[in-house]
């Protein structure tokens, strides 16, 4: 629950709106939860060990940070990449015929439909960007989907195919100092959950009569993503 009104806060900021107090009371939840573990140096823990280097603030903020990366985002990555291969039956028959496509589908989804389309950053200097001047301390937000998409870097870059040779070039996960630090992690746990399921559900289909698609500004995936699939005999 905290995590949901967090993450309704950021998406309204991005939109330009006022965020719902909703969200600045789950972080003071969140927060007083964090401190209740600091406080206790007996616990094993890694906000504990955290807090050895950090302050409690910073040690708060960076919990809410994973909260983003191991839930919304990673949940985002597993749908959307599953949505893409389930949309895609061409595609889909040449991973299902080879395991090995199944990390280039994985960069392609990534590219095509990152789990968080933009993000927030703040110019340490004046600097002109094409036709935009940007000034120290400024607001720039980034359209990570708008990047994955330039047709200089990927030719046809609507297309959704497994086999493109410099997908790995998608910048989902960010760039620079900001790298999102659990990626090799998030392709992990996705090329997992999307083997099993094409392993254990034979003939994994798209259900016809509940369409889908991703949704969001900020975060995006399917809200839900409805799926048949064949009983064994």
């Amino acid at each position: 629950a905290w995590y949901d009104a967090i993450v309704r806060s950021v998406s309204d900021i991005t939109a330009g709106h006022e965020a719902a107090p909703a969200g600045a009371a789950a972080y003071a939840r969140l927060r007083a939860a964090v401190e209740a573990t600091v406080e206790d140096r007996s616990t094993s823990s890694l906000l504990v060990s955290a807090a050895g280097r950090l302050s409690v603030p910073e040690v708060a903020s960076n919990a809410a940070v994973l909260m983003f990366g191991g839930i919304e985002t990673t949940e985002g990555m597993i749908t959307n990449a599953l949505l893409h291969l389930l949309r895609h039956p061409d595609q889909l028959a040449l991973v299902r015929a080879d395991f090995g496509l199944l990390d280039g589908a994985i960069e392609e989804s990534l590219r095509l439909e990152p789990g968080a389309a933009v993000v927030d950053r703040y110019a340490t200097c004046d600097t002109v960007l094409g036709p935009a001047s940007i000034r120290k301390g400024d607001l720039v937000t980034v359209s990570l989907t708008g990047a994955n998409r330039d047709p200089a870097v990927f030719p046809d870059p609507d297309r959704f195919d497994v086999r493109r040779e410099n997908a790995r070039l998608q910048l989902a996960f960010a760039h620079g100092p900001h790298y999102c630090l659990a990626a090799h992690l998030a392709r992990l746990e996705t090329r997992i959950a999307l083997q099993r399921l094409l392993e254990r559900l034979p003939a994994l289909r798209l259900d016809p009569e509940h369409p889908t698609a991703p949704y969001g500004l900020v975060f995006r995936k399917p809200l839900t993503l409805h799926v048949l699939w064949d009983s064994p005999a």
